[in-house]
């Protein structure tokens, strides 16, 4: 599977068993806190995986209800987080920097309040054993994709970086299989996250060469994979609420990149129906996911700085993916929420 999300591949039989594990897990990752807090809506962008130790260990060790907070966990529905936060069904999500910049440019009053992780780890990738060597080559070439609104923006960018003049972007939206597509030939190159889904394709057999966004990218490729989001309305009307549940996320967070293989248990104990086949997988991407979710330079879990959105706001405006003047790094983050804030 490959870890993009929402547009992520989200086969039926996989998220059916995300939803029935959240519903039914007990005192160790459980779809609520079963206490008596205050309840906060924590809203998943895809199915259990690394990406979510924090989560997972927060509950396993009461964390949330330190803070007198009660998580109501939804599981991934195919369901972008910008719809739920619109709605109200949740009040804290997980999305995707180019995407809360696209979208607050269209209105939605939401922004992002933590880093999941650190950086990007994004990479385009090809086959080893094709002769595709440089970015600028796929210039043409069909690309695996997942209805990304930023994906052609950000990739011609990176083949011009590249040297590609005019590069041409061609998309197939594929969302489930994307490395057996690249694998049978059906696409050129797709993406992944480092880390994580590389580690899938080696125990699939699939040898990759990789395309890091930040190095062709610089500054404005180095965003976090992830974010939490949460409504405007929602930050300043719950501040407390929120700030509590920040807190156990940061305290999951910072656990799991202390002990990775700890949390990766707590995150298969709790999800035996989709991760318990494979506990190695699992363990492996847990090891390198957790080395992303501490700032370097701080040494703790979610800052956000202006440089996470300024150079997006500029490649997105210059690729016709937004109109008008980007919106400031001001109106995208907080980090108001986050502990000792």
């Amino acid at each position: 599977m490959i870890l993009r999300r929402l547009r992520r591949p989200a086969a039926a039989a996989l998220i059916a068993c995300a939803a029935v594990a959240l519903a039914g897990c007990g005192g160790s990752g459980e779809g609520t806190g079963g206490g008596a807090g205050e309840q906060v809506t924590i809203a998943l962008d895809y199915a259990p995986n690394a990406n979510y130790l924090g989560i997972y260990v927060a509950l396993d060790k009461g964390y949330f209800a330190d803070e007198g907070v009660e998580p109501k966990i939804l599981p991934y529905a195919n369901t972008p987080a910008e719809t739920l936060i619109k709605s109200g069904k949740a009040d804290l999500a997980i999305s995707y920097p180019p995407d809360v910049v696209i979208n607050r440019s269209q209105g939605l009053k939401y922004r992002a309040v933590a880093a999941l992780v650190a950086g990007n780890t994004t990479e385009l990738v090809v086959l080893a054993g094709s002769k595709y060597r440089r970015p600028a080559q796929l210039s043409g070439r069909l690309y695996g994709g997942f209805g990304i609104q930023s994906d052609k923006a950000l990739i011609t960018e990176i083949m011009k970086r590249d040297g590609a003049t005019d590069p041409k972007f061609r998309q197939v939206v594929i969302n489930t299989a994307a490395l057996e597509a690249l694998k049978s030939g059906r696409v050129d190159y797709t993406a992944i996250f480092a880390g994580i889904d590389d580690v899938q394709a080696a125990k699939m057999g699939i040898r990759l060469r990789g395309f890091p966004y930040r190095k062709y990218l610089g500054e404005a490729g180095n965003y976090p994979n992830a974010v939490y989001v949460a409504a405007d309305e929602t930050i300043s009307s719950r501040k407390e609420a929120m700030k509590g549940t920040l807190a156990a996320l940061a305290r999951g967070y910072e656990y799991a990149a202390a002990n990775p293989d700890e949390a990766a248990r707590i995150l298969i104990d709790a999800n035996q129906a989709t991760l318990g086949r494979d506990r190695a997988v699992t363990i492996a991407t847990s090891r390198v996911a957790s080395k992303q979710f501490l700032d370097p330079q701080t040494g703790t879990w979610g800052p956000l700085a202006d440089t996470d959105f300024s150079g997006l706001g500029t490649i997105l405006k210059q690729g016709g993916v937004i109109k008008g003047t980007p919106p400031a790094p001001s109106e995208l983050y907080t980090d108001s929420l986050l502990p000792g804030q």
